[in-house]
Parts: structure tokens; sequence; C-alpha cells
């Protein structure tokens, strides 16, 4: 990433941890255990787009996709009977951002600074379990809103050849969801699903209708990429 690399193009995969977490909590009779969650770590794959400016400054386009990880709560309702949620998230983010490069000649550290726009979506999976418990899958879609944050990336490239180098990066994405609408795609067994519900930050109980207070869930990650670049440029 320096200015004799002018245009060039890059595609990455990598695996993100919770940041930003929230606590889940799972209650069973007496016992409540609580444990923290992001529904933004998991597996991503991103292509972007780079120009170096000068030296040591350019700018960059990623497109990202991320695919989450099961996150699982269990409570328990009533004797003998137990419910186990199983939330999962996705996020599409496009990340304008500040490329900083050391402009190496051979092992080049780099910096990427850049504001994450999402498409954030995550279900919920409820299921019964032990005697008199619903049977199959009641299941809750969160969607709507735009999840707005952070990116900050720090990595090395390691040249291959003249036009291709690979990249290393530890990165940390920080930014939280909160859905405007809740749509109950499936009901368990025998059971008519929800109306969809509308969710907003401000809410009124008194209006009635299918309204509900939407809840902000965390969406940030940390973790690492490892992805080539490709110079488009004649130089």
């Amino acid at each position: 990433m320096a200015q004799k690399d002018g245009l060039s193009v890059r595609a990455d995969i990598g695996v993100g941890l919770p940041s930003g977490v929230g606590t889940s909590t799972s209650y069973n009779n007496t016992v409540t255990t609580v444990s923290p969650y992001s529904l933004g770590s998991g597996f991503n794959i991103a292509v972007a787009g780079n120009y170096m400016f000068s030296d040591h400054m350019g700018a960059g386009l990623d497109l990202n996709y991320m695919i989450g990880y099961n996150t699982t709560s269990t409570y328990k309702m009533s004797n003998p009977v137990t419910e186990t949620y199983v939330s999962t998230g996705s996020l599409f983010a496009i990340t304008p951002n500040v490329i900083l490069s050391a402009n190496s000649g051979k092992i080049n550290p780099y910096a990427r600074f850049g504001i994450v726009i999402g498409s954030a979506s995550y279900q919920v999976k409820s299921t019964q379990s032990s005697v008199g418990a619903e049977s199959g899958t009641n299941i809750e879609t969160y969607t709507g809103g735009i999840a707005l944050g952070w990116y900050a990336g720090f990595g090395v490239q390691f040249p291959l050849s003249d036009k291709l180098k690979l990249n290393v990066e530890l990165f940390d994405r920080d930014l939280s969801y909160a859905p405007t609408t809740d749509t109950n795609t499936q009901a368990y067994d025998g059971q008519q699903k929800q109306p969809t519900r509308t969710m907003s930050t401000s809410y009124d109980a008194s209006a009635g209708g299918n309204a509900e207070p939407t809840v902000y869930q965390p969406f940030g990650s940390v973790g690492f990429k490892v992805g080539l670049t490709m110079n488009l440029s004649s130089n």
C-alpha cells in the first residue's frame, strides 16, 4: 500500500471474536449464569479497492459480509420446561477508510481507519424441552435500520511478486445495531405466527398497535484477516 502501487484491489477472509459485548443470561431454578456475547462475531469475507495518493497515505473502500456465530442461552420457564434461545447475526458493511503505509519495499506495515455503514439483521430461534414443552421451533427475525460504527486495522504486507502481495491484518470493528422490524417467521407447531411488529427507540404503550421498543444489540468484533492485494497500476 504505497504510491508505487497506485490503484489496487484486495480480497480477504477472516474471523472475528466478540468485542463491545452485551450480556447473555441463562436461568435454571435458583442458578443464574451470565456470559458476554456479540452478534458481530463470526466469519468475514471482503473485497476492496485502494488508491494511494502519496508514498504514505491513501484511501480505500471495503465491502464486507459477516456470517455470525451462534449465541445460546437457556431459561427454565416452569418445572420442568426449559426454553433454549439461539441468536445468530449477519452483517453487510461498506467501510470507507484512510490508509497509512510505511512504504517499505519489502515487509510493509500499514494501518487503516474507517467508518462502518452496515445493513445488519439477526434471528432468535427458540425451542422447548421436557414434559409439557411446545414442539418445533419459534423464530423471530429482526431487520431494518442501519448499523454505524468505526473500523481500525493494523497489518503487514509481504510481497509475492511485482503485482501481488499477501496481507495479514488485525482488526477492531466496533458498532451496535437497533432493528426496526420484528417478524415472527416461524411459530411453534400448531400455533399461529404473531403479527409483524414495528420497533423504535421511542415507544408509547398507550398508542396500541403492533409496536414495541427496540433493543441495541452489540455487533462489534476483534480478529484477524488474511488476503491478497493485486496492483492494477502500470508502474
